[in-house]
């Protein structure tokens, strides 16, 4: 599921100090680009979406390098440089290759970064590794259940991308301004993904037992920001109301203004400004291994920009 952009764009990053490397799992190898970081915050780890790989962070990675002392963005199982896992790609293999993988990169605390899929995998990673995760950053977080396996299975059909319309559509959705000149480029794109064997294998092995409990969401010990768009249009509202309602009080939740699924891609030197700030703040006003209570529990930041 690479493109040659992507591949090109591997080598620039190569050519600009980031190594790739490939960690045995499992289930196959998983490709992380990583460089060194130039600053004295703990490293950083991304983890991105379904369908997307370690370079949807590139506009990023450089931001962080300036702060912390490491960046690695790893690609999933079955996704960008990475193996696709013996057997085929489906939870299990998904989760498993991604839990060894991490538990290779993180040789100390680190602040772990996730963006819609790979929020809800940095979340339950973060649930299960405490020591693992000195900060969470969440950017339109995935993994919130639904009320019904009929409900659920009606959301994975908004990932179903058949005909180009449908493509265009889901562009629209996951971009707060979608750029005209390449609209088609990126419809032609997501509907080749989205319509892979082992990506649809992957959506059909999911089930709503699957997704985030409460009890994961109270277990997060760790300072917790999470980054949410008001023009949100992929994950339907009632997703943020979990996490408003399960996350424990110190998380900070903020609603963006003009900031939708994968605004990230859109403002990412915004959102990367903002995740330094949040993990210089907490880290200044907490003694490890305490938490700030300076936010109560559903106190939402709505952020204008």
């Amino acid at each position: 599921m690479l493109t040659v952009t992507e591949r090109v764009t591997r080598r620039v990053l190569n050519a600009r100090g980031y190594t790739s490397r490939w960690l045995p799992t499992s289930v196959g190898r998983v490709h992380v680009l990583q460089r060194p970081g130039q600053g004295e915050l703990p490293p950083v780890v991304l983890m991105h979406g379904i369908s997307a790989n370690g370079l949807s962070f590139t506009q990023m990675l450089g931001r962080f390098v300036a702060h912390a002392r490491r960046v690695t963005a790893p690609d999933c199982p079955g996704h960008g440089f990475s193996d696709t896992p013996r057997g085929g790609l489906d939870r299990d293999s998904m989760l498993a290759g991604l839990r060894e993988s991490l538990d290779r990169i993180i040789d100390e605390p680190v602040i772990l970064l996730g963006t819609s899929m790979g929020g809800f995998v940095a979340t339950r990673y973060a649930a299960e590794n405490p020591d693992k995760v000195r900060a969470l950053a969440l950017v339109c977080p995935g993994g919130a259940p639904s009320s019904s396996d009929e409900s659920f299975r009606q959301f994975l059909d908004t990932f179903d991308i058949q005909g180009h319309a449908k493509a265009l559509e889901f562009v629209d959705r996951m971009l707060v301004r979608s750029p005209q000149g390449l609209r088609h480029v990126l419809a032609h794109g997501i509907r080749s993904r989205f319509s892979h064997p082992e990506l649809r294998r992957l959506l059909a092995s999911i089930s709503v037992a699957d997704m985030l409990r409460p009890d994961e969401l109270a277990r997060l010990s760790m300072p917790t920001l999470l980054l949410w768009g008001r023009d949100e249009l992929i994950l339907p509202p009632c997703h943020l109301d979990f996490f408003k309602q399960h996350m424990p009080p110190h998380v900070q939740i903020e609603e963006w203004s003009n900031f939708g699924h994968c605004g990230f891609l859109e403002r990412p030197e915004a959102v990367a400004r903002r995740v330094i700030r949040f993990a210089r703040t907490a880290f200044s006003e907490e003694s490890p291994g305490t938490v700030s209570t300076r936010v109560r529990k559903h106190d939402t930041l709505r952020i204008s920009a």
